[in-house]
């Protein structure tokens, strides 16, 4: 899983849509349920469909917050995490 660690800041454009009431209405509430936009709702739904192996956390989840407390010089975009347990294994233990 490809983690996307870094903040876009892209142009935001006006998009209008048809959609049933009901449809929109029931946007309005998942948006309000996660603290985001309805805007924000949409964007989260197409990068899903677009890019379904990248994992962004949701504005003000605990993930994100760690994620951010992570500097960015220590952040990796594709790991082997069983390489890593045995690199942090061999220091704890030290191990050669």
């Amino acid at each position: 899983m490809r983690i996307n660690y870094k903040n876009k800041i892209m142009a935001k454009k006006t998009l209008n849509l048809t959609i049933e009431e009901r449809v929109k209405e029931r946007a309005k509430r998942i948006a309000e349920s996660r603290g985001i936009s309805v805007s924000r709702l949409f964007e989260e739904a197409i990068a899903r469909e677009e890019e379904p192996e990248e994992f962004t956390p949701r504005p003000g989840s605990a993930v994100e917050q760690i994620m951010n407390a992570i500097p960015e010089s220590q952040k990796k975009d594709d790991y082997d995490y069983d390489k890593l347990k045995k690199e942090a294994l061999r220091e704890r233990y030290d191990l050669s």
